[in-house]
């Protein structure tokens, strides 16, 4: 599941958000219902772009977006935490990026 923090969708225009049938559980326990879920969302990253159906949660986040595994599948990606790297297909070749050197180029995005 990915999700966004409804900071984030009212910085973007407030797009139009679809009811979700989902019930969130917060890490200590508690159930709540996301704020709607923004359907068919546009997320680039190096040149491809994949849709995604994001939740928006009404909630304390430590960050803006978080991409679940529905992103990497969609992006057929490999994903490795140990290596810190995300590797996919894109126009006949396999496009790597190291999360350090991500991080490190591109400041601003964060």
């Amino acid at each position: 599941m990915c999700i966004m923090s409804i900071q984030c969708w009212r910085s973007l225009g407030s797009p139009t958000l679809n009811q979700s049938p989902m019930i969130l559980k917060a890490f200590d326990g508690r159930g709540f219902h996301p704020f709607g879920i923004l359907q068919d969302f546009p997320i680039g990253v190096e040149g491809k772009t994949v849709n995604l159906d994001v939740e928006v949660v009404d909630a304390p986040l430590d960050y803006n977006l978080l991409l679940g595994r529905s992103w990497s599948y969609a992006m057929t990606a490999v994903v490795s935490s140990v290596f810190r790297l995300v590797k996919f297909p894109h126009n006949g070749k396999i496009v790597t990026i190291d999360q350090l050197t991500y991080f490190f180029v591109r400041p601003s995005l964060f």
